[in-house]
């Protein structure tokens, strides 16, 4: 059994020296181990109140082939700044007390916990108001795609992505139908996001 609290506490130089052994980047998850990561956040999330939207990856996968990407290395989640932040350290210990692996970064715009459970990594990310846009870290998004979550059934589960999830999708994507397989957000990812 793992110490996960040990290792959640390593330096960002020895995190890099182990962290291949928790999660590997830029290679296919185990989608049977996601999903159950998944639902497990999920139980979390839900026990506690707090709302989230899968993002990025996740939600293009999960509205255009109703799974996971098959080739994405993680599981993508937003949440409100005014949600996260005042539950940052809360969820912190919540997911430890869950044996999950947390590295944790506090910052102004753009603070954000990975956790890592059973070779899964799942990147939560802070999205401050700021204007009409919703920003993270050098990423914007029209704020008015977090108000009314589209709703998508997973394995009987039912979660939340920014909506209408096409217009969402579309602002990330741009043309999110068509299937491109790459790690290189540049060959994908629609300029509109960067600020």
């Amino acid at each position: 059994m793992i110490d996960n609290r040990k290792i959640s506490e390593l330096s960002g130089e020895d995190w890099k020296k182990v962290r291949i052994k928790y999660h590997q980047p830029n290679s296919p998850m185990n989608r049977e181990n996601a999903a159950k990561v998944l639902f497990e956040f999920d139980d979390i999330m839900s026990e506690i109140g707090a709302p989230y939207f899968l993002s990025c990856g996740t939600a293009l996968g999960f509205r255009r082939d109703g799974n996971f990407i098959e080739w994405d290395d993680e599981i993508d989640i937003d949440l409100k700044s005014e949600e996260f932040m005042p539950r940052f350290l809360f969820l912190k210990e919540k997911f430890l007390e869950n044996g999950f692996i947390v590295r944790p970064t506090l910052r102004n715009n753009g603070s954000k916990m990975n956790i890592f459970k059973n070779k899964i990594k799942i990147a939560m990310s802070s999205l401050s108001l700021i204007g009409e846009s919703r920003i993270y870290s050098n990423q914007k998004v029209p704020g008015k795609l977090y108000e009314r979550p589209d709703k998508i059934e997973y394995l009987g589960r039912e979660f939340n992505l920014p909506g209408p999830s096409e217009e969402y999708l579309t602002w990330y994507y741009g043309d999110w139908a068509t299937v491109i397989k790459s790690y290189d957000p540049s060959n994908y990812v629609n300029k509109n996001i960067w600020r």
